[in-house]
């Protein structure tokens, strides 16, 4: 049996990964707000955009208090030293996702997206997609460490492929605004605001290499 495998293997270690549950949950759940926000303010739906925008901040800190607390969990040595860094690691590494959520929704409640083309605002919604389906793609990877590792690794390739689709998506939008006739104030705002999409994509991502480097590690030693 590898040393991952029992590491999962006893009850008081399957607890460090179900112990993520609603962190992973929190932090999908911010994307999927920030997501909704975006969404409802391309269509001129302001007030629900409001509303979407500031919940997404919310789940932001409700998911940084769980992170305190999975780090002080962590911190008992309940696990072995080295999948104890590893997950604190990973559980920092959501967090960046959750806050870029939370940032990247304080933008959005400050653009106004007046005189956009619709090309320019279908790319946004698309890139905003794109940062939804990578996080649930992360969560449901990282849901799956305990159980089966072959498919953790299947899960977190998946999630590459998207962060490579939101850099395309990302740099195609900086074609499109700096081919527009957009005011340079706003021009700037709304490259921040695609630009914060792609740097979700970007924390999944590296998410999923700590993931990938602690099923290796472990699974070779």
């Amino acid at each position: 049996m590898s040393k991952i495998l029992k590491w999962f293997s006893k009850g008081r270690r399957i607890d460090a990964i179900k112990m993520l549950e609603p962190h992973l949950n929190l932090t999908l759940n911010s994307v999927r707000e920030l997501h909704e926000g975006i969404k409802f303010k391309l269509n001129e739906k302001e007030e629900e955009s409001i509303k979407h925008l500031k919940k997404a901040g919310e789940l932001e800190e409700e998911a940084d208090a769980k992170r305190r607390s999975e780090m002080r969990e962590l911190a008992k040595g309940v696990l072995p030293p080295l999948s104890r860094e590893d997950l604190m690691n990973l559980t920092d590494s959501l967090d960046r996702i959750a806050d870029g959520a939370k940032m990247t929704a304080k933008l959005a409640l400050l653009i106004s997206f007046n005189n956009l083309s619709k090309e320019i605002k279908d790319e946004l919604l698309n890139l905003s997609n794109l940062a939804v389906k990578c996080v649930k793609k992360l969560v449901e990877a990282l849901s799956w460490m305990n159980k089966d590792f072959n498919a953790t690794l299947s899960l977190i390739d998946e999630v590459e492929k998207i962060e490579e689709e939101s850099d395309e998506k990302y740099d195609l939008i900086r074609r499109l605004l700096y081919n527009s006739e957009v005011k340079p104030s706003q021009l700037v705002f709304i490259n921040e605001l695609a630009r914060g999409l792609e740097t979700i994509t970007d924390w999944c991502e590296d998410t999923g290499d700590l993931a990938r480097i602690i099923i290796v590690t472990a699974s070779e030693a």
